[in-house]
Parts: structure tokens; C-alpha cells; sequence
């Protein structure tokens, strides 16, 4: 199951942890090709201390939520959020969608956007997958589309073989922390072989 074009993103957990940078640098090293800093429960100062450490090696593979200042400031060319944000910035768009109605709606030029919740998910106790999502619709999209919720070694080969080019990460890869290395490169090997 060979998908060479085939995205893995990985979201951050939402509040920081003891030697988050060093597993955040393991994962880049490993290959992710797009690691989303998503936190709602860190400071601000907090953030952007991590942000200086990741960005002056990294910062073509980062992608800051809700920040296009700080996006601009540390040379971070993507941005994730509501549309509209950064408009007027030199930084790549993605944002997240729940349905295909909403996804269909959205304007080109999106770098992609997150649609969840396909499996049920690991990291939100009780929030269900919606099986209709799996299907893609067979109209031509806005932009790529990447699926999240629930994404797992169990499921992903799934994704590849409904023509899914792309998932997004989160509960499964920080299940265990200390193995998020390796649960990524599980996860990369399924679909890239």
C-alpha cells in the first residue's frame, strides 16, 4: 500500500508537557512533513518559547494555529484556522471542516483543511466518527482534504485505499508519549511502505 503523496500530519497535544520540544524535534526528524502547533492550554510566552526553539531549523514544516503574527515573525509559512485569517499575509491557509457540504463551500486556495471526525476518536473520549465522511465525494474539491479523528495504524491503510492523500494525527501518535517517534514511522511505513 505505496502512497508516495500520501500527507501525515501531526497535531500537538493542547497544554505542554516535560521534554515536548525534544519529542517535537524527534517527529520532524522521523519526517513529518507538516506538525501543527496547536495550543489552547499554553501561554503565550510559553508558545512562542517553543516556537523559537523549533522554528530556526524547522519552520517550513510547522504550521502555527491561530497565530499569523507569530506565524510572520519566525518565517512559519502556514497558518490553520477560521477563513480569513492572515488574510492579507504572505502565509499558506488551512482550516477544519465537519461535513462535505462544508468542505465543498470553502474557497480555493486553501493549502488543505482537516474533516472530522472520520474514525472515533482517540484523544475526545465519546466523540464518534462519521462513517458517511470515509466516502470522498466524487465532485472536484477546493483544495486536498485531510482526514481527522480517530487516525490510527488500524485505520489509516483504510484512508489510502478509499483515495484518501492525506490524515491528520493526533490521540494516537500521544497515546503513548514516549514512543511518538515510533508510532509515526509505524504510521509512515503503512502508507509509504
Amino acid at each position: 500500500m505505496m502512497d508516495s503523496n500520501f500527507l501525515i500530519a501531526v497535531l500537538t497535544l493542547p497544554r505542554g508537557f516535560a521534554g515536548e520540544a525534544e519529542s517535537l524535534e524527534g517527529l520532524l526528524e522521523a519526517g513529518v512533513e507538516r506538525l501543527h502547533l496547536r495550543k489552547p492550554e499554553m501561554s503565550l510566552p510559553e508558545l512562542e518559547g517553543l516556537v523559537a526553539r523549533l522554528a530556526p531549523r524547522w519552520a517550513s514544516r510547522l504550521v502555527l494555529h491561530y497565530q499569523p503574527e507569530m506565524a510572520l515573525r519566525y518565517g512559519i509559512p502556514q497558518v490553520h484556522g477560521p477563513l480569513g485569517m492572515g488574510q492579507g499575509m504572505a502565509l499558506r491557509v488551512s482550516t477544519s471542516v465537519h461535513s462535505w457540504e462544508e468542505f465543498a463551500a470553502l474557497p480555493e486556495g486553501l493549502e488543505y483543511a482537516f474533516i472530522s471526525p472520520l474514525f472515533d476518536s482517540i484523544s475526545k473520549r465519546g466523540y464518534l466518527g462519521n462513517g458517511g465522511l470515509l466516502t470522498l465525494p466524487e465532485r472536484a474539491m477546493p483544495c486536498r482534504p485531510v482526514g481527522l479523528g480517530g487516525v490510527s495504524v488500524e485505520n489509516i491503510g483504510e484512508m489510502v485505499r478509499c483515495g484518501w492523500t492525506g490524515a491528520a494525527v493526533l490521540g494516537w501518535i500521544w497515546e503513548e508519549r514516549g514512543r511518538a517517534v515510533e508510532r509515526f514511522v509505524q504510521l509512515k511505513r503503512m502508507v509509504h511502505g
